[in-house]
C-alpha cells in the first residue's frame, strides 16, 4: 500500500506541475549533502531533517551525492549538483553568511557560505515556507501540516551586519538556539556533541591590556610600564604607558601568542582597561597632543601591533576600544586596514534615537567621525538596565534606528549587551528575538516582528502584552525623560499610575491564558518587573495586590538569582526584605 501511495505522489507531481514535498506523513524526497561537506553543512542537513519531521511527521532520509537516490532531492550545500543545476551560480566564500534557496524542477537547493550561509538558508526556508519559529531556548514552533506543495521557489538574503553578537545569556550559551536566530558570534553545535571550530566570527577578549601586562607580574621591576598620574606610576588596575617601547614589544608578543594558540577567532583584543586612569607622562602627552587626544595615542599604539602581526596573520584583525576617554575620533592618524575600532555607547540615552536627542548628539558625532576613517567599525551597544536588569525599559522603538545608524556608518559588527549573567531581564526572550532579527535585517518590520513574537510566545495573551508595550511607550518615553543604561526604581521615568495600569493589563493577560500553565508562566514572568517596581516604590500597595507572592513564585520557578550586573543584592535578598517589611505593623 505504501509503494502505491508513493507512486501516486510522484504521479501527481508530474501531472500537475506542482511538486509535493510531503503528504500524509510520507515523502519521496531525500536530503542530499556531499559526503565531504564541512561539519557545518552536515549539521544543516540534520536540522532540515529534524524540523521537517516535526512539521510533517515523516523522517526524510539523508544521503550523499553518490548514493544514487531515487525521487526528488533537497540538496544542501554548494556542491557539484548545485553547480550542474544552477550553472550561473558561483561558489560563495566560506565565511559569507548570505544564502540562496530555490527550486529546480522538483528539487530544492540550499546553499551559502560553508561556515553558516547554508545553514541559514535552511532556517529561512523553514521559517518562510513552513512557519517554523524559535522564540526562546524552550519555545520552538513547528506547525503540523498534512501536505505541502510548491511550484517555483527562489529566495536570497544577505546580512545587514556581518558580525552579530546578541549578548543575552541564552543566546551566548546555547549554540543551537543562537544559530537559529542567525547570531554568528558563537560556534555551531556539532552532531556528536561539542561545537564546530571555525564557525564563529569571534572576538577574543576584552580589556586585554590588563591581562598582557598586569601590575602583579610587572610593576615591582618595571613601574615605568604603567600610568603616570599626579607624578606617580600607578600599581593598581590603571592603564599602560603606551609610549614605552617595551610595553609595545610585550603586548605584541602576547597577542601573537594568543593568535597562535587560539586561531579560531577573527578579531583579537588590544583594548584599554576598564577605567579612565590613562598615562600623563611627557611622551604620552606629546603623542596625544599630536594625534588629537587619547584616542589618537591608542590608534598609534595599536597600528604598530597590527603591522607586526599582519604578515603571519593576514586574515585576522587587532581590535581596540573607542570607549570613554578614547571615544572621540583622532586627528591626523587613521586605523590600519587590519584594525577594528570597537565604539561603545555606554553614555547614551536608551529611549531615543541618536539623531534628535541632545544626550545622544555627541555619540552620533563620534559614530560618524569614526565611520569616516575606520576601515572596520564594531559597536558595543547597551540595551538593558545594568543596575537592575528587570526594570522596565521602553527602548523597543529605538533599537532599529540605532542599528541602522551603526550600519550606515559602516559597522561590520555589533555586540548588543543584555543580561549576559542572568535571566531576570524584562522581556528578555523578546529582546533577544527582536535584536537578532534587526542585526540580520536592519530594515525589517519591527511591529510585525513584535506581533509575531507576542502571538506566538504568549498565545491569547499576545494582544494584552502589546497593549502593555504601548503603555510603556506612552509613559516611560514621555517628553523630557532620558534614561542611561543604569536606572533605579526611583527614576522620574516611572509613575505609580503606570505600575497600576500595567498590572491591570497583566491581569487581563493572565485571564486570557489561565487554562494553559506554560503560557500563564510566561505572562507572569513578563509581569515580574512591574511587581518588583511596585514592591520598591509602594510596598504596602504591592502586598495588597499580591505582587510579593508573584515575585517570589517567578524567582523560584525561573531560577532567578542575580538581579544586577554587580552580583548583589540577589533575588533572595529582596524576597527576605519584602517578607520582613510585610510583617511590620
Amino acid at each position: 500500500m505504501k509503494k502505491l501511495a508513493l507512486f501516486l505522489l510522484v504521479f501527481l507531481c508530474g501531472c500537475t506541475g506542482r511538486h509535493v514535498l510531503f503528504d500524509r506523513e510520507m515523502s519521496n524526497y531525500t536530503i542530499v549533502v556531499d559526503a565531504d561537506a564541512p561539519a557545518s553543512e552536515q549539521y544543516a542537513a540534520a536540522e532540515l531533517q529534524h524540523w521537517l519531521g516535526e512539521v510533517c511527521g515523516a523522517e526524510i532520509p539523508i544521503g550523499t551525492l553518490t548514493d544514487g537516490t531515487t525521487g526528488r532531492r533537497l540538496i544542501v550545500g554548494f556542491n557539484p549538483l548545485v553547480e550542474a543545476l544552477v550553472p550561473e551560480a558561483s561558489r560563495p566564500d566560506d565565511r559569507d553568511d548570505a544564502f540562496t534557496w530555490c527550486s529546480k524542477g522538483g528539487d530544492i537547493l540550499f546553499w551559502g557560505g560553508a561556515k553558516r550561509g547554508t545553514l541559514y538558508s535552511v532556517y529561512s526556508f523553514l521559517e518562510q515556507e513552513l512557519g517554523c519559529r524559535w522564540y526562546a531556548k524552550d519555545a520552538s514552533v513547528a506547525p503540523k501540516r498534512a501536505t505541502w506543495r510548491f511550484g517555483k521557489l527562489y529566495h536570497h538574503e544577505a546580512p545587514g551586519i556581518r558580525i552579530r553578537d546578541n549578548c543575552y545569556l541564552d543566546v551566548r550559551t546555547i549554540p543551537a538556539y543562537s544559530a537559529r536566530l542567525r547570531n554568528n558570534f558563537v560556534r555551531l553545535p556539532g552532531l556528536k556533541g561539542g561545537t564546530i571550530p571555525g564557525t564563529a566570527e569571534g572576538y577574543w577578549g576584552v580589556h586585554a591590556m590588563g591581562n598582557f601586562l598586569s601590575p602583579a607580574a610587572y610593576y615591582n621591576e618595571h613601574p615605568e610600564y604603567f600610568s603616570l598620574i599626579d607624578g606617580e606610576r600607578r600599581s593598581d588596575y590603571a592603564q599602560l604607558c603606551l609610549s614605552n617601547p617595551d610595553v609595545l614589544r610585550i603586548c605584541t608578543e602576547k597577542v601573537r601568542e594568543v593568535m597562535r594558540r587560539e586561531p579560531d577567532y577573527l578579531i583579537y583584543s588590544m583594548e584599554q582597561n576598564d577605567n579612565q586612569r590613562y598615562c600623563t607622562c611627557d611622551a604620552c602627552n606629546a603623542l596625544a597632543e599630536q594625534y588629537g587626544g587619547q584616542s589618537g595615542l591608542m590608534v598609534w599604539f595599536v597600528n604598530q601591533v597590527a603591522d607586526a602581526v599582519k604578515e603571519e596573520f593576514p586574515d585576522k584583525f587587532i581590535g581596540t576600544f573607542a570607549y570613554q576617554y578614547t571615544r572621540h575620533a583622532p586627528k591626523d592618524i587613521v586605523p590600519r586596514e587590519n584594525v577594528v575600532i570597537r565604539l561603545c555607547s555606554i553614555e547614551c540615552c536608551l529611549l531615543h534615537d541618536y539623531d534628535g536627542c541632545e544626550q545622544n548628539r555627541t555619540f552620533l558625532e563620534d559614530l560618524k567621525a569614526w565611520g569616516a576613517i575606520a576601515p572596520h567599525l564594531y559597536i558595543w551597544d547597551y540595551v538593558t538596565n545594568f543596575s537592575l536588569y528587570c526594570l522596565p525599559i521602553a527602548n523597543w522603538k529605538t533599537l532599529q534606528s540605532h542599528i541602522r545608524d551603526f550600519r550606515d556608518n559602516h559597522a561590520i559588527g555589533i555586540l548588543e549587551e543584555g543580561d549576559y549573567q542572568t535571566v531576570s531581564c524584562e522581556f528578555r526572550e523578546m529582546r533577544s528575538y527582536l535584536l537578532s532579527k534587526l542585526m540580520w535585517n536592519p530594515d525589517d518590520d519591527v511591529e510585525a516582528i513584535i506581533r509575531d513574537f507576542t502571538d506566538g510566545y504568549y498565545g491569547a495573551a499576545g494582544p494584552y502584552i502589546r497593549s502593555y508595550l504601548a503603555l510603556e511607550d506612552s509613559i516611560l518615553r514621555r517628553e523630557g525623560i532620558h534614561v542611561p543604561c543604569y536606572v533605579n526604581p526611583s527614576s522620574n521615568m516611572y509613575t505609580d499610575d503606570f505600575v497600576r495600569e500595567g498590572r491591570r493589563l497583566f491581569a487581563e493577560a493572565k485571564a486570557a491564558v489561565a487554562d494553559d500553565a506554560d503560557l500563564l508562566a510566561r505572562v507572569e514572568k513578563a509581569e515580574f518587573p512591574l511587581c518588583f517596581l511596585q514592591l520598591e516604590r509602594t510596598p504596602q500597595e504591592a502586598f495588597e495586590s499580591g505582587a510579593d507572592v508573584l515575585f517570589k513564585r517567578v524567582v523560584e520557578r525561573e531560577g532567578i538569582d542575580q538581579m544586577t550586573e554587580w552580583n548583589a543584592p540577589h533575588a533572595r535578598d529582596y524576597i527576605a526584605k519584602y517578607e520582613q517589611l510585610k510583617q511590620q505593623p
